[in-house]
């Protein structure tokens, strides 16, 4: 339903009558645009968020905002540590 067009290099726009949106990188991260690497480091963010997921996936929390407790980022970084600090 939405029309695509191009915008530069790396945005594409999406048009329907009345509305539309920009999509940058093809809905890819766009810090990673240009080939970077974030090394081992980007374990850390996604070891967090596998963490919030299984919080959400237990059923038990509260309606609010929560995040990963700090016993919990201490065990992610610890593991980390184990594995990339040789």
């Amino acid at each position: 339903m939405y029309q695509r067009t191009p915008s530069g290099e790396h945005v594409t726009r999406y048009s329907t009558t009345g509305h539309y949106w920009y999509l940058l990188n093809r809905g890819n991260a766009v810090n990673f645009l240009h080939g970077a690497s974030v090394g081992p480091f980007i374990f850390l963010v996604q070891a967090e968020i596998l963490a919030g997921l299984r919080m959400l996936a237990r059923s038990d929390l509260a309606p609010g905002m929560h995040e990963v407790t700090a016993a919990g980022r201490g065990q992610i970084a610890g593991t980390w540590l184990n594995y990339f600090n040789r």
